[in-house]
Order: C-alpha cells, then sequence, then structure tokens
C-alpha cells in the first residue's frame, strides 16, 4: 500500500503545466506567493493515516541574480510506514521574472526504489540536460513539476475561468514530455480544517490514454483567495480514496480565505 507513490505520480501528472508555445518566455507577475511560503498536508488511504506532504519557497542566489528555490518532499510514517518507507523529494530554481525553471531535482527512496535525477533547462539552446538520460529537445516554455505548480498559481488561476474550460498542460517529468488536460468545473464553498473558503474545483480530462476513467476520480480544490493553494485533494486508487487536506501554513502572500477579486 505505497500510498504516497501512488498520489505524488498521479498528482504530478495533474498539476504539471505549461502554456504550450513557441513563443519566447515573457515576465509573468506574480501576485500569488512569496519567499517563506510554506503548505502542509495529512495523507490519508480511506480511513488510515498515511502520512505527510510539505512544500516551501525560499530565495537563491546565483551568479549576480536571485531566483526561487522551491522543495516539496513527501513521506510515510505511523502504520503505514512501517511497511511501506516512501521518502521523496523534489526541488526546482525558478526564474522569477518568468517562473520558468533552470534547474530541476528529483530524488526519490521509495522500499526498494531509487532514483535521483537532475535536469537542467537550457533556454537558449531549447534543450533539457538530464543527468540519466542526456539532452532533449523541448518547447520554449516547458516547466517541470513544482515549477508548473507555482506557474499555475501565478498565471492561469487568477484568470477569470469559464465553466467546464479545458486547459492544456504539458511538463517535463521522469525524462518525459507529458502532456495532459485539466478542467475547471466550478466554484464551491469548501469545508477546511480553517473554516469553509471558496475554492475552484479542477478535474482532469478523460481521454483514451488517461489515467483516470472519471471526471471524480481525481479532485483539486485551490482557494480562491489570491494564493490558490491546493486546500483538498481527492483521487480514487482501486476501490478506496487518497485524501490530501491541507493541516498547516505559513507566510502566505495574502490573506487566507479572504474572496480574490478579478
Amino acid at each position: 500500500m505505497r500510498i504516497l507513490k501512488i498520489s505524488t505520480y498521479l498528482i504530478a501528472l495533474f498539476f504539471t503545466s505549461n502554456t504550450v508555445s513557441q513563443n519566447k518566455p515573457v515576465p509573468v507577475i506574480n501576485t500569488a506567493f512569496q519567499p517563506g511560503e510554506y503548505l502542509k498536508y495529512n495523507v490519508k488511504y480511506g480511513l488510515i493515516n498515511g502520512g505527510y506532504a510539505e512544500m516551501q519557497i525560499g530565495l537563491e542566489e546565483i551568479g549576480f541574480d536571485w531566483y526561487f528555490r522551491v522543495k516539496a518532499i513527501a513521506k510515510t510514517d505511523g502504520l503505514v510506514g512501517s511497511f511501506a518507507k516512501v521518502s521523496d523529494r523534489y526541488e526546482s530554481v525558478i526564474e522569477i521574472p518568468t517562473g520558468l525553471p533552470i534547474q530541476s531535482i528529483r530524488d526519490i527512496n521509495e522500499s526498494n526504489y531509487i532514483r535521483y535525477n537532475e535536469v537542467l533547462f537550457d533556454r537558449e539552446k531549447g534543450i533539457a540536460i538530464s543527468l540519466k538520460s542526456g539532452e532533449r529537445i523541448i518547447p520554449d516554455n516547458t516547466l517541470d513539476i513544482l515549477s508548473a505548480f507555482y506557474y499555475a498559481r501565478r498565471a492561469i488561476f487568477n484568470e477569470q475561468l469559464k465553466k467546464d474550460q479545458i486547459i492544456n498542460l504539458t511538463s517535463y517529468f521522469d525524462d518525459n514530455l507529458f502532456v495532459i488536460k485539466v478542467k475547471y468545473k466550478e466554484t464551491e464553498r469548501v469545508k477546511t480544517k480553517f473554516g469553509k473558503i471558496n475554492c475552484l474545483r479542477f478535474v482532469p480530462v478523460i481521454e483514451t490514454k488517461s489515467p483516470f476513467k472519471d471526471e471524480k476520480d481525481m479532485q483539486v480544490w485551490f482557494s480562491d483567495d489570491g494564493n490558490f493553494v491546493p486546500v483538498k485533494i481527492r483521487m480514487k486508487v482501486g476501490i478506496s480514496t487518497v485524501k490530501c487536506d491541507l493541516s498547516e501554513y505559513k507566510e502566505l502572500k495574502n490573506p487566507f480565505g479572504k474572496p480574490f477579486e478579478r
């Protein structure tokens, strides 16, 4: 029952994001997050506590420029951790003006499965350089998992979305370009640990090759407060459901739960 392995992989597919375009990257104004932001999630498989996930943003000086360094970890604990050890770490170094990554790190340790890889993004040559697989040509605005998540928060969710609007998304993950479509369904009032707040609900678009068979197989609710942080995730795995819920946050850029005016 490798809860976090399954959920991390499928959530990664859901979150991977960029506007697939041959245009050169342009600055994207960021009003959604800031250095110091910290998010923590409790993960359950059915009624069983499975572990936790954390995401945080820092600043790093490289050469003469400053970059965001974002980190995400996922770990099992409790009963599940006693027989299904998972300790995954993702990092991304992101250009502050464009939101695009210059480096991506994936460090996976799941029982007997260990994988480490780094990817450098060379925008001038239009390539990704992987320690594992070498060079690969990529679209100009290609993102990795983490930068995709933060890019969506700063450049997509603040727009006036229409019901059933489909967003085309792509990302470089596990040495492959993944393309997936997600659909905005509606704004809902959602109960959280911190009270009821307005949230944007997204589901996958179901196609022949989709890992999901029904829209309700994967649902993500993002706070509609200008921060656009995921507050609730529901994903069917077999006969049960993986549940990820926001349990702690620090240093959000905007007041949590305050309605966002577009």
